[in-house]
């Protein structure tokens, strides 16, 4: 599936605010905890497209087993811009209503405005 640049800039600027509540998951340990933790009832997973394809197919199938939804989207280098680290394959969020907002732009493309 792919986005527009108007889908991705909006889920980056999410990205950022997520990160700066400090409400990322990222790193392989990290995620794995996420994607189990009962706690936390609204998650989403972004997996960079570039990311490897063990890394890629590890967090569907965890995502998969525990019905949290997920989402191939942009790159590396733009994912960890967006939340001021190096490198990143994938990232959780944990604020539900950042996970609200994230879900709403990647699901219903057609509420976009210009």
């Amino acid at each position: 599936m792919s986005f527009s640049e108007l889908q991705v800039q909006k889920v980056l600027s999410l990205l950022g605010f997520a990160a700066r509540s400090g409400k990322i998951a990222f790193g392989k340990d990290m995620l794995r905890d996420y994607i189990t933790n009962p706690k936390l009832k609204r998650k989403v997973v972004l997996i960079a497209t570039d990311a490897g394809e063990r890394v890629k197919r590890d967090l569907k199938i965890r995502c998969e087993i525990n019905r949290v939804p997920y989402f191939e989207f942009s790159n590396k280098s733009e994912l960890a811009r967006a939340v001021g680290k190096r490198e990143i394959s994938a990232i959780g969020v944990m604020e539900p209503n950042i996970v609200d907002g994230i879900l709403d732009v990647l699901q219903n493309p057609q509420n976009e405005r210009t």
